[in-house]
């Protein structure tokens, strides 16, 4: 699977319901978010790109203050095994359960945005 097939797959599986893509390792195991064509643990490019729950727990956050707005900014670790950087809705703590969803903002960048569950 080249890389371009890769991004067309989370492009695909954002779209439909706005869920999690990530990558999973068929040789090692391992699990990542970032599209590459390649295990970055084995060097395996036995792979496949599969869907997210999306559940997860609040691994690291901050906030981030900017001319008057408020941003809750963070890592969420996702049953999968897994870590993926997104912003949060509301206040939260580390080891809070938190739903990940991918919002589309336009046609090439995206936000993940998690809210407790």
């Amino acid at each position: 699977m080249n890389l371009d097939e890769i991004y067309a797959k989370y492009d695909k599986i954002i779209r439909e319901d706005s869920s999690l893509p990530y990558i999973k390792c068929n040789n090692c195991n391992s699990t990542f978010f970032y599209p590459r064509h390649f295990c970055p643990k084995c060097g395996s490019n036995n792979i496949e790109v599969m869907r997210s729950s999306g559940i997860g727990k609040v691994f690291s956050w901050t906030k981030i203050y900017r001319k008057g707005d408020k941003w809750i900014y963070g890592i969420v670790e996702l049953e999968e095994g897994f870590k993926v950087y997104c912003n949060f809705t509301e206040d939260i703590k580390i080891g809070d359960k938190v739903k990940v969803k991918v919002v589309p903002k336009d046609d090439r960048y995206y936000s993940i945005i998690a809210s407790k569950i």
